[in-house]
């Protein structure tokens, strides 16, 4: 079977393990007042430029609007005491008005009434919860008030609600700041800004080419867009300057699995587990591993391993379905269900092995008993997302296609970033006609999984179905490129053969 070694989702958490360790070093370090108060200027300045760009929009009168412009030439010029009476003048006439709040404070900092600052940021974000210039603004006098850990939310807050405008604002304090080129470069490469991602992490790695996390960061957007051997390269860099990071070779045993080099894979995933010996991830994709190469008594340790660690679907599906191979090559089918009704007659309120023998039994073609027994699992645990998800398959394989909906439905609120339950739904959609809804699940099973072969090719087909030739041409050529890049050699011709007649 294929195996799916994700690694895109993972660029996000990148971007806060680097702000967490950078944020650590500035506040206990002599320098966090300065490079605080520097992006609190330069955030005033885009302020009073062009308006805050997290506000909700709220209706004010051409007289309020007026004292609030008046205001901010007031600040330019130096009168603080000015412009926090013309903010307050605007307050008065909408109680409502975020910006005034966020200027006043400005304004009120300058004159050393910190306290007042507070307020007035608190005020804003009581008005929108998603102000992320309030959150900026509030760090500092918090800071300098001795409220640390306050100082510490807003700042992530701030990061968490719009972390590239921050940043921008840091380069421009200082335009040879690695860190924030980095740092900026991965949170526009999770937003899907493929030549800004990589133009800040090659202008970090300019500015030092000794920074691993650049790295690190340029390597995760490169695989994410396909580029695997120049993902592959920045790892091996990043492992040369900081040979102890347990994830850089998580990461790059992924794309050495991807690449076809199952050993080199295994070795990095190896490493990452002597590290770290709780790395439920990195159990899961050595199982993998290990499956392909024929080892699927080593693949079933992982994942029951990892399951040990982890509630993780992929786990429970790729043990469950290995296993049933290791024992296809060992025993006969019958065998292998009666090795499952000894382990439920010893311990007959072990969930997990009425789901392997529900998989062993639709595996027998047994759908029905299949469904009893993940009826079972979800009885003793409403919450275990794989026997909806393997419910949902068995119950569209019987032609209940809308309970495999609700199944399939059901995994997703359970585990909102499932691929797999994405695009299961999208075929079952299909199937019933609602080619509008499959295209919609397919669309989402490619933005969490952006290398989802299958997932392209059944859109290419359904935007054919829908008139959208163009589009489908161009879904089914992404599909075929991966099917090649992953050596399925039969399905990569299947789709040429299609691309060429729907282009006749």
């Amino acid at each position: 079977m294929k195996f799916d070694y994700a690694l895109a989702p993972v660029i996000t958490g990148v971007a806060i393990a680097l702000v967490l360790q950078q944020f650590a070093v500035a506040l206990s370090s002599t320098e966090a007042t300065k490079l605080v108060k520097a992006v609190m200027v330069y955030g005033t300045g885009v302020m009073q430029a062009q308006g805050s760009t997290d506000n909700i929009p709220t209706a004010t009168t051409p007289q309020a609007e007026n004292l609030f412009n008046q205001a901010g030439k007031k600040y330019e010029q130096g009168d603080f005491k000015g412009a926090v009476a013309d903010y307050t003048e605007a307050i008065k006439i909408n109680p409502n008005y975020a910006d005034a709040y966020i200027g006043r404070g400005i304004a009120r900092y300058k004159l050393g009434d910190k306290q007042g600052a507070v307020a007035d940021y608190t005020e804003a974000i009581k008005i929108n919860p998603k102000n992320a210039d309030a959150y900026y603004n509030r760090v500092l006098p918090r800071y300098e008030l001795g409220d640390k850990k306050g100082a510490n939310e807003d700042y992530f807050l701030a990061l968490e609600i719009n972390p590239i405008v921050y940043y921008n604002q840091a380069i421009k304090i200082n335009p040879n700041d690695a860190f924030a080129y980095a740092i900026r470069g991965v949170f526009r490469a999770d937003e899907g800004d493929k030549q800004g991602a990589l133009a800040d992490l090659n202008r970090a790695i300019e500015i030092n080419p000794n920074y691993a996390p650049a790295y690190i960061g340029r390597g995760m957007a490169r695989a994410q867009w396909g580029d695997k051997q120049g993902a592959l390269a920045d790892f091996n860099q990043a492992i040369k300057i900081i040979p102890n990071d347990t994830n850089t070779y998580y990461y790059r045993g992924i794309v050495r699995a991807q690449l076809g080099d199952k050993q080199g894979a295994i070795a990095d995933f190896n490493q990452a587990i002597k590290t770290i010996p709780n790395y439920g991830n990195a159990y899961i994709n050595r199982g993998f591993a290990r499956s392909e190469l024929g080892d699927k008594q080593g693949a079933i340790a992982d994942y029951t391993q990892a399951l040990k660690i982890i509630n993780d679907a992929d786990a429970y599906i790729n043990r469950a379905v290995t296993s049933s191979e290791f024992r296809d090559f060992n025993a006969t089918n019958n065998q292998a269900l009666a090795y499952y009704n000894q382990v439920i007659k010893t311990n007959p309120n072990f969930a997990p092995a009425y789901y392997i023998r529900g998989i062993a039994r639709a595996r027998l073609g047994d759908k029905q008993g299949a469904i009893a027994d993940y009826n079972q699992v979800i009885k003793t645990n409403p919450n275990f997302a794989p026997a909806y998800y393997s419910r949902g398959i068995a119950r569209a394989q019987l032609g209940d296609k809308q309970g495999a909906i609700a199944d399939y439905n059901q995994v997703i609120k359970i585990i909102p970033n499932y691929a797999n339950a994405y695009y299961s739904q999208g075929v079952v959609r299909f199937a019933l006609g609602d080619k509008q809804g499959a295209i919609a699940d397919y669309n989402q099973a490619i933005k969490i999984n952006p290398n989802y072969a299958d997932a392209y090719n059944n859109r290419g087909v359904a935007r054919y179905e829908s008139g959208d030739k163009e589009g489908a041409i161009a879904d089914l050529q992404k599909a075929a490129n991966f099917f090649q890049a992953e050596g399925n050699t039969d399905q990569y011709q299947k789709v040429l053969e299609l691309i060429r007649k729907l282009q006749q």
